[in-house]
């Protein structure tokens, strides 16, 4: 999960950063597989991951776990980061899908996902992560769509 850390105030929002699908609605985490240029250090792949699909700037990425793929013998590592900035919108290079950038609760972000049992588990694990993070929890307020460039 990517935590938005906007600062108004001096108050943290602490909404997730949920990238959504305009052709079918699915909602994705930023991530996806290294390159040699990551130079074998997944917060690199987190990093340009993150940018190439939601033109996202990070802080320092924290490894918070890993999730079991049933349907292959692998897993996902899951990391968090502070969301320090947003570009504008472009499609991902790997994909050519441009994604609607949404900010979210915690709560929100999960319900967008079929995680099955796991559900409760990542919601921990995203908990976790905010308390590490220093980012306090989200208050209830609608989602929020990225359309334009911002930084925090």
């Amino acid at each position: 999960m990517i935590f938005a850390t906007p600062h108004t105030a001096a108050i943290t929002d602490g909404r997730t950063l949920v990238l959504l699908d305009p052709e079918t609605g699915t909602a994705v985490l930023p991530g996806g597989k290294p390159e040699s240029r990551d130079q074998g250090d997944p917060a690199s792949t987190l990093r340009r991951e993150a940018d190439e699909e939601a033109a996202a700037r990070l802080g320092t990425p924290l490894l918070i776990g890993h999730v079991a793929d049933p349907a292959r013998p692998r897993s996902c590592l899951r990391y968090a980061a502070a969301l320090t900035g947003i570009g504008p919108t472009r499609p991902d290079p790997a994909t050519g899908t441009t994604y609607t950038r949404i900010l979210a609760t915690p709560e929100q972000a999960v319900s967008l996902f079929d995680w099955g049992p796991h559900t409760s588990r990542q919601l921990a694990a995203v908990h976790q992560a905010r308390q590490r993070l220093g980012i306090p929890r989200a208050a209830r307020q609608a989602v929020t769509e990225l359309t334009g460039t911002t930084s925090w």
